[in-house]
């Protein structure tokens, strides 16, 4: 499977804001919040294609990190990029997850990033982790999170990826 990135731009962001995802996945909604679309076009938010269809979008550095929990120790080591993810909702548990998240590791790689990753996902969403261990990330500890939604946030870390050979990624 071959991915396109694109630097998000607003189209892109306003398709992303109004993904729903269903329980337990609720979590990652935005509800078209003001504050995501901007994040969304001034971060290092790049969104992912696959023939053309807007497949789901990464987020590099500290815009993978809990907003709010920056200055967890779990996120003090610089030997990690933070990686933030969002698949849309429809390609979600259909297979994909492997092949996704592997091209935006590999897309960092091709960037220049030499050292490792790490990732944060919801303690509860167990489809995505078990994607992220078959990659071979780990569970460093958890942050707590109390909000609307009350649950633990898994912090993973990988200390080296090397991409398939088949994992071609466009820029």
């Amino acid at each position: 499977m071959e991915f396109a990135f694109k630097k998000v731009d607003l189209g892109m962001a306003l398709k992303i804001a109004a993904w729903d995802y269903p329980a337990p996945y609720h979590v990652y909604n935005v509800h078209g919040s003001p504050l995501a679309l901007a994040k969304f076009v001034d971060g290092p938010y790049f969104a992912t294609f696959c023939d053309e269809e807007l497949m789901g979008f990464f987020c590099y550095g500290g815009a993978a990190q809990l907003v709010g929990k920056k200055d967890n120790l779990l996120y003090q080591s610089k030997e990690y990029l933070d990686v933030g993810l969002g698949m849309h909702p429809a390609w979600c548990g259909n297979g994909y997850g492997l092949s996704f998240v592997s091209s935006g590791l590999h897309f960092a790689k091709h960037h220049g990033w030499l050292k490792g990753f790490r990732l944060t996902v919801a303690s509860n969403n167990i489809r995505a982790s078990k994607v992220y261990s078959r990659l071979g990330f780990q569970e460093t500890g958890r942050i707590a999170w109390h909000s609307t939604v009350i649950c633990d946030f898994v912090v993973m870390t990988l200390d080296s990826f090397e991409p398939a050979p088949l994992a071609a990624v466009v820029d």
